[in-house]
């Protein structure tokens, strides 16, 4: 049955009450190195703690969380949290799948049933998925667009995945999105540009895209995350130079402003396009994070005032509903 070490260790003590690491090398089939690895990361996770000094040291569960076991659950159900689930703890390891899943249930004190949990995740995780009914397989985000702004100014509009899901938080894209950026990770902003690829390339080609555009950061970072994601990917386009100056004292991010006034107005005054003519007709639009769609908007208004005819926007991930989610972005 697939599980991941932890919970294999987990689901041993708590069937045994204790634990020695002797006992779960043979159980785990594993060296007493890997099974010391594991140990220590389920202590510093506060899932279980240890007892006694070498050579009589015995694991026990936390008494300060209350420990699932692991849900019996159909390969199918196991295919999709493989597939889509993924957690980053509070130390900062990746969990995938299964494994992540029973994690973030422990770390947030979850007691409804797993089975029911794992259930409820895949409905609304399918509820998502159905935004995604076209020929590109991505969430198409234009009508949210037109209902938000009198007036819209991207032809289309869409999203690789949504940031959060209602109810069980960020999405793998999500999570990997947040600690990418934040961490400024070289190897989860790769991990990203693998994963958007294939999108951006069937996207390019089915809009005949022929100029491409990137939103500029609105706090400057050691390692930008658009510019190392530009890198990776390598689009083969003509580039239209966008960047951010600052009208005030101070550099304000647009994720600060609650406001969708003050997002349009903070978009408007201070994105500026470079080239006082754009060549390119059908230009691709990137971005990272959407969530009030303003910055997006406001540039794409002011592509098509220099040439543009046909502005087709981009993120990695989008609001579910309203733009608040994305703050932390």
């Amino acid at each position: 049955m697939y599980t991941t070490t932890k919970i294999q260790i987990v689901e041993f003590i708590r069937k045994n009450s204790q634990a020695q690491v002797k006992e779960l090398v043979q159980f785990l089939g594993i060296t007493p190195a890997a099974v010391h690895r594991s140990l220590n990361k389920l202590i510093a996770e506060n899932l279980i703690q240890k007892k006694g000094t070498p050579p009589r040291v015995f694991y026990y569960l936390s008494l300060e969380k209350k420990l699932l076991s692991t849900p019996t659950l159909s390969d199918e159900q196991r295919r999709i949290l493989d597939h889509s689930y993924a957690y980053i703890s509070p130390t900062g390891k990746i969990e995938m799948g299964l494994g992540g899943f029973i994690l973030w249930m422990n770390n947030t004190r979850n007691m409804q049933k797993p089975e029911k949990c794992v259930q409820d995740y895949i409905e609304i995780l399918n509820e998502a998925e159905s935004y995604k009914k076209n020929k590109l397989h991505l969430i198409d985000a234009t009508g949210r667009f037109e209902e938000i702004f009198s007036q819209s100014n991207l032809d289309r509009v869409f999203y690789h995945e949504f940031y959060s899901l209602i109810k069980f938080g960020k999405t793998k894209m999500g999570q990997f999105l947040l600690n990418g950026k934040q961490s400024q990770n070289k190897q989860m902003i790769k991990k990203i540009s693998d994963l958007i690829a294939p999108s951006l390339q069937k996207l390019i080609q089915f809009e005949k895209i022929d100029g491409i555009a990137w939103v500029p950061h609105s706090i400057p970072r050691k390692i930008p995350f658009l510019k190392v994601l530009e890198s990776n990917l390598s689009l083969n386009l003509p580039k239209i130079e966008i960047v951010k100056v600052n009208s005030g004292d101070i550099p304000i991010a647009q994720k600060s402003l609650s406001k969708i006034e003050e997002r349009i107005q903070n978009a408007r005054e201070t994105m500026v396009v470079v080239p006082r003519e754009i060549k390119a007709k059908k230009v691709l639009l990137i971005d990272d994070a959407v969530g009030s769609g303003a910055t997006l908007n406001e540039i794409a208004g002011k592509l098509k005032a220099k040439g543009a005819q046909k502005v087709i926007g981009f993120a990695i991930v989008g609001s579910y509903k309203g733009f608040e989610v994305i703050k932390e972005v």
